[in-house]
C-alpha cells in the first residue's frame, strides 16, 4: 500500500495503519520521509496532556482513569506510553498495553507502547514526529506518559500542553527529590494515593516550596484506585488549557523552533561528522540563535 493510502486509512480511525506508520516513523524505514512530507501542515487541535512521575506513583492507573472520563464525552483518545529501554540488549518490557488492555478494544481509543531507547529525557527519540503524525489522525485528546526515571524526565515539558506530576503522600519528601528540575515542569501537581492518608502533608509541602516565589502551585488530590477525585482533576485541566492559550501557543512555538534545529543539526552532523548533541545543547540553556552560532563555527573548523 502506498504512502497516500496509509494516510487516507489513518484519517478513517484505522488504528492497524496508524500503528504501520508509527513503527515507520520510529525505526526510520522506508516510506518515513515520504510520511513526514505529506502530514503537514497539521492543525495541532489535540490537548496534549503528560503524566509524569516516580516509578510506582500511579501514572498508568491514572491514564486509565482519564480514558474512561474521556470515552464517556465522546472523545478520541490516543495514548503514547514510553517504557524504558535496556542499557544492554536496548529492548523495552512495553507493558503499559498490558495494564490498559481493558481500552485496546475501543475504536475511540488507540494505545501504543514506545522504547525510550537510550534517550535522555524520559521519552522516545522519535516522539516529535509521531505525536505530529497523531494530531493528523485528528485524536481530541493525546496522553503521553513518560519512564518515570528521575531528574531526567524533563522534555515532556516540550511536547505536552499540560504537564501533570504524580507524587504520592507516602514516599518521603519528594519535592526535596524533584526540585533540582522535575518539579519546576510540573503545570497541575496530582497527589494520588490519598486513600493512604497524609494527602494534606504533601499539599503543604508542594505550597512551602513555591512559597518564596509568585507561583500559586494548582494541585489536585486523588485515588486512582478508589475513583475519587478524577472528574475534578479534569475540570482542572481543562480551565487551565483555556487560561493559558498564550502560554500554551508560545511553548508550541518554541518547539517547532527546535524541532527544526533538531532536523537541520542532523542533517549537518550525518554530512560533516560534526557530532553536534542538540538535546544536551537544550538541556543547558543554549536558544536557537546561539545554537546556529554553535553550527557555524563547527563548519567553519571543518
Amino acid at each position: 500500500m502506498n504512502t497516500d493510502s496509509i494516510l487516507s486509512e489513518i484519517k478513517n480511525s484505522n488504528h492497524y495503519y496508524l500503528a504501520k506508520a508509527i513503527s515507520i516513523l520510529e525505526n526510520k524505514s522506508y516510506g518515513y520521509k515520504e510520511i513526514l512530507d505529506k502530514i503537514y501542515p497539521i492543525k495541532n487541535s489535540s490537548i496534549k496532556i503528560g503524566i509524569t512521575g516516580a516509578p510506582g506513583s500511579g501514572k498508568s492507573s491514572l491514564t486509565n482513569k482519564l480514558i474512561d472520563r474521556f470515552i464517556k464525552k465522546d472523545k478520541k483518545i490516543g495514548v503514547l506510553a514510553v517504557d524504558p529501554s535496556s542499557p544492554i540488549t536496548g529492548g523495552a518490557l512495553l507493558g503499559d498495553r498490558l495494564r490498559m488492555i481493558g481500552h485496546s478494544n475501543s475504536d475511540n481509543v488507540f494505545i501504543r507502547s514506545l522504547a525510550s531507547r537510550g534517550s535522555l529525557g524520559g521519552l522516545s527519540s522519535s516522539i516529535f514526529e509521531i505525536i505530529d503524525l497523531m494530531d493528523f489522525a485528528g485524536f481530541d485528546i493525546l496522553l503521553i506518559e513518560t519512564v518515570g526515571v528521575g531528574q531526567s524526565e524533563i522534555d515532556i515539558v516540550n511536547i505536552a500542553d499540560i504537564v501533570l506530576m504524580l507524587l504520592t503522600p507516602s514516599s518521603g519528601d519528594e519535592i526535596q527529590m524533584f526540585k533540582a528540575g522535575i518539579v519546576e515542569i510540573a503545570d497541575i501537581f496530582v497527589i494520588n494515593k490519598t486513600d493512604l492518608g497524609n494527602a494534606e502533608r504533601k499539599e503543604m509541602e508542594i505550597r512551602n516550596y513555591f512559597s518564596l516565589t509568585d507561583i500559586e502551585p494548582i494541585i489536585s488530590k486523588i485515588s486512582a484506585k478508589n475513583n475519587i477525585g478524577i472528574d475534578k482533576l479534569i475540570k482542572k485541566i481543562y480551565d487551565f488549557y483555556s487560561n493559558n492559550k498564550d502560554y500554551i501557543n508560545n511553548k508550541k512555538n518554541k518547539l517547532k523552533k527546535q524541532f527544526i534545529l533538531k532536523l537541520i543539526i542532523d542533517k549537518v552532523n550525518d554530512y560533516l561528522n560534526l557530532e553536534i548533541d542538540l538535546e544536551d545543547l537544550i538541556r543547558q540553556g543554549y536558544d536557537p540563535i546561539q545554537i546556529r552560532d554553535i553550527i557555524i563555527k563547527g563548519l567553519n573548523n571543518e
